[in-house]
């Protein structure tokens, strides 16, 4: 399941792929997230979280993963609609 009513919002589970030439976010069959920093020193952890807040306008955590591709991402108070519309 790629989203999930949680608590305070949704969780959304995400694979990451550091190193891209730019920030993007693709959803088929799972969510894929290419972002432009390296994993090392929670880089690209910071990124992900600064990019989905601008997105989201809300806040955001990474739950599960932090050392991982495969994520679990936590967007606080907020819809399952408005998470698929913006994705």
């Amino acid at each position: 399941m790629i989203l999930k009513n949680f608590k305070d919002g949704i969780l959304i589970n995400v694979r990451v792929k550091p190193n891209s030439s730019t920030f993007s976010i693709k959803r088929n069959s799972q969510i894929i997230i290419n972002c432009k920093s390296s994993p090392e020193k929670n880089k690209a952890n910071i990124e992900i979280i600064k990019e989905l807040e601008r997105i989201f306008n809300r806040e955001v955590e990474i739950l599960f993963g932090l050392k991982s591709n495969k994520k679990s991402i936590l967007i606080h108070n907020i819809s399952e609609e408005e998470v698929i519309s913006k994705l």
